[in-house]
């Protein structure tokens, strides 16, 4: 496994460095991912300006706004096929909504070339955020959607359980969400930002990069 202490700085980076210009890829979970499909940085369309080809699916969409339709369709992240291999596999925030990863995993496998690499993002239980927020309440504020937290150990154990092996990991600094900030959330980016100099670990968002072990 390559150890590596890199700290993407937002989605367009990591996409333009994991995604190769001739990759076909599977966005699972494509509609979603804290944007809308009109905003500039939505995931997917970066995915489609970067690969050759890219297939989307998710439980809900609307297939009117989107072009070449025949390459999206309505399935569950815990249970897809196709006819066909990806080279890579995107999970963009996703993982932790699931009620079964394990499932997922196996989706994954069964879709991916045996040379194809899964990518997953997701939120880093030991971010600076998550952090403060135990330290000022009881629980950290969390997506209503969300069903477990991950840190680099116990998705790296997820992962081998399910027959993959992380090849690489990094951290992505921003997810580029559009929100108003608190002004407590102003003050503890600049702390973020400060300690981001220094180090990766308090960083929000964990970027793994796993590969199918041979069974």
């Amino acid at each position: 496994m390559s150890h590596s202490d890199k700290i993407f700085q937002n989605k367009q980076e990591l996409i333009d460095t994991l995604v190769g210009p001739d990759d076909v890829v599977l966005d699972v979970g494509f509609w979603g991912q804290g944007l809308t499909i009109d905003k500039k940085n939505w995931v997917h369309s970066l995915l489609l300006k970067r690969a050759r080809k890219v297939y989307g699916i998710d439980l809900y969409f609307d297939l009117n706004k989107l072009a070449n339709k025949e390459n999206y369709s309505r399935q569950n992240a815990e249970n897809f096929g196709f006819s066909f291999g990806f080279d890579v596999i995107f999970a963009g925030d996703l993982i932790e909504h699931l009620s079964n990863p394990g499932l997922f995993l196996d989706s994954c496998r069964k879709n991916l070339k045996d040379n194809g690499k899964l990518i997953i993002t997701t939120p880093n239980c030991f971010g600076l955020f998550n952090l403060a927020e135990k330290i000022s309440k009881y629980e950290p504020t969390v997506n209503s959607d969300h069903t477990c937290y991950f840190n680099l150990k116990t998705i790296k154990q997820l992962l081998k359980k399910n027959n993959f092996e992380v090849s690489e990991y990094y951290y992505l600094y921003s997810l580029g969400l559009d929100y108003k900030e608190s002004w407590k959330k102003k003050i503890l980016n600049l702390f973020y930002y400060f300690f981001s100099k220094f180090t990766s670990k308090f960083i929000d968002t964990l970027v793994i990069v796993a590969r199918k072990k041979d069974l």
